[in-house]
Order: C-alpha cells, then sequence, then structure tokens
C-alpha cells in the first residue's frame, strides 16, 4: 500500500486524567477522530468528546498481569489507518515519557503511515500542582529525572538516582511495586533521608497522596489499598516545600453522571472535575445521544465501578447547584 491508502495517526497525549488538563489540539482531534485506540489509564471522560458514532479500541496493558502485546497494538494502529482516515492512539499522560511511543512510531515508518505526536500534561507535573510546589527550584533542586520503576520484562534495573544525589528531583513512575528496592538502593550510596510524596490518580477526583521520608514511607503505604493503582513517586528536597492548603479530596464522594445536550454536559463535567468530584456523561440517554456500542459499554463499565451514584440531568443540575457542591 502506498502513503495514499493509509489515514493519518495521531499520538495524543490525554493527559493526567483532569479533562480540564487536555490540550485544545488534543480535544479538537478526538472530536474529528474516526476510530480511537486508548490506553487504560485515560479518563473515559475525556473519550465523551469523540463523536459518539465513533469506535473505541481499548488496548490497555494492566502492570504485573497478562495483557495485550505491544506488537498487537501495532497492528491494530496500522488497520485503523487502513480504513479511517484520522486514527486517534490516545495515552495517558505524555505519549513521550514513559509510553511506549517509539516502538509505535516505528512501526508506522515501516509502512510509510503518516503520523504526529500531540504532547500531554505529565502526571510529575501534575503531581506537583498537586501539593502546590515544583519539581525544581533555584537554590533547593535545579534539575530533575524522570524515571521508571517498572522495566521491561519486569527486569531488576536499577533506577537512575545520581540526580538525586546531587542535589536534584526524582520522580519515579510505575515505581509502587518496587518501591522498597528503590529505597534500598538509594540508601547504598548515601544517609540522607530524603522526603518523598506518592501521588496516586493525580489531577482526578480519586486522587490521594501519602507522604513521609525513605524511612517511613512504605509503613505509611502500607496503611492504604493501592494495589495496581497508578500513582507517581516524587523524591527529593523539594518534599519539604509542600503545601497542603489544597487538601486531598474526601475519599467518598458523589460521583454524578450527567443527563442532557452533549455539550452542556460535558461543561457541567469539567465543572465537577475541578470540584473534586468524580462524573460522566449519561451514556444511557438514548433520545439524546446514540452511542457506538464500544463507547456505550466503556462507559458503562466504569460508572458500574463507582460508588455513591447520583443521577442528574443538567437542567437539574443549574438548579440545585449550590446543594450539590
Amino acid at each position: 500500500m502506498s502513503v495514499t491508502d493509509y489515514g493519518k495517526v495521531y499520538l495524543i497525549g490525554a493527559g493526567p486524567g483532569n479533562p480540564n488538563y487536555l490540550t485544545k489540539k488534543a480535544e479538537r482531534l478526538i472530536q474529528r477522530a474516526d476510530i480511537i485506540l486508548v490506553d487504560r489509564l485515560v479518563n473515559p471522560l475525556i473519550l465523551q468528546y469523540a463523536k459518539p458514532n465513533v469506535e473505541v479500541i481499548d488496548v490497555g496493558k494492566k502492570p504485573y498481569a497478562k495483557h495485550i502485546q505491544q506488537q498487537n497494538i501495532n497492528e491494530q494502529i496500522i488497520e485503523a489507518a487502513r480504513h479511517h482516515q484520522l486514527v486517534v492512539r490516545l495515552k495517558g499522560g505524555d505519549p513521550a515519557i514513559f509510553g511506549r511511543v517509539q516502538e509505535e512510531i516505528d512501526a508506522l515508518n515501516e509502512h510509510d503511515i503518516q503520523f504526529e505526536i500531540v504532547p500531554g500534561v505529565t502526571s510529575a507535573s501534575a503531581a506537583v500542582a498537586t501539593m502546590n510546589t515544583g519539581l525544581t527550584m533555584r537554590t533547593i533542586a535545579k534539575s530533575v529525572t524522570f524515571s521508571t520503576g517498572h522495566f521491561k520484562d519486569s527486569e531488576e534495573n536499577e533506577v537512575d538516582i545520581s540526580n538525586l544525589i546531587n542535589g536534584g528531583t526524582l520522580a519515579i513512575y510505575m515505581g509502587i511495586k518496587r518501591l522498597g528496592k528503590i529505597i534500598d538502593q538509594i540508601k547504598q550510596y548515601t544517609d540522607i533521608n530524603y522526603p518523598i510524596a506518592i501521588v496516586f490518580n493525580a489531577s482526578c477526583f480519586n486522587e490521594f497522596v501519602v507522604t513521609g521520608y525513605l524511612s517511613n514511607i512504605i509503613q505509611r503505604l502500607e496503611q492504604h489499598h493501592v494495589e495496581a493503582k497508578p500513582g507517581i513517586c516524587i523524591i527529593g528536597d523539594v518534599g519539604e516545600y509542600v503545601d497542603y492548603s489544597r487538601q486531598t479530596w474526601p475519599e467518598h464522594r458523589p460521583f454524578y453522571v450527567i443527563s442532557g445536550e452533549q455539550q452542556e454536559a460535558l461543561e457541567i463535567c469539567e465543572y465537577l472535575y475541578d470540584k473534586g468530584f468524580g462524573c460522566m456523561v449519561n451514556p444511557n440517554q438514548a433520545k439524546h445521544i446514540d452511542y457506538h456500542p464500544s463507547q456505550r459499554t466503556y462507559y458503562q463499565n466504569f460508572i458500574n465501578d463507582q460508588q455513591d451514584v447520583i443521577y442528574i440531568s443538567t437542567s437539574h443540575f443549574k438548579q440545585s447547584i449550590e446543594q450539590c457542591i
């Protein structure tokens, strides 16, 4: 096939989860997409910017479990480009930061398929925003290292801690399971008891933060059920400057399912997210929206996983907003 026989693939970063962190370009491309291949960590609400009749293919990889292989994902992207003009490959965070983007680029180049990378807000940035601090400070931490705690084929590689030892910040993605080994590695090189903050579901309604020091963070984590939850570890002296004026949202809050005109419902969802509430446009309001079966199933499964679900219309929400928030 020639390049003209394929559509164009957009490798898009969906950000850490809050729909208000989605870039304008990403939103426009999602709205125009003919098909979407989505990762596990993408907030399903963000998919609701898409046209209702668009097929959504879940190609999410679950950590520490048997999952779809990258080669299979590459093949599905290529197949999508054969049949659609605008293909969206939607990844959590930023596609170029531990998003396996190069493997997908190589596959696209092999078939002469046009593509474009659309950056997204990475979870490390969202995590420090939660704590009202920065990854770097002029006199405290002049550099930052992004590292992964989960290596290909579960190899036991060491994390690069040289920047941390030299006064920088270390941001570890996918490092919760191996955190004990990472701490042991740090202790081999320094006696400094660095502050550490672990932010789970950064920017989302179910976000929560566990803080401490290398000496006690494991014990503090044991007080929470964090297995398989997405979390990022921020280690370094910036942890001493955390501002807790923005509190983690209460653990149990209503999850709103909004019925009504699509754009108006999405705007209410955006508002609710910034108030710390989970929400979604109702996928079963047939008289308003006729969703593709793949979308309807994807959204309904997400709603089914929530607790304390409240169904409300856009008109009723506007009438009772003071009572809801």
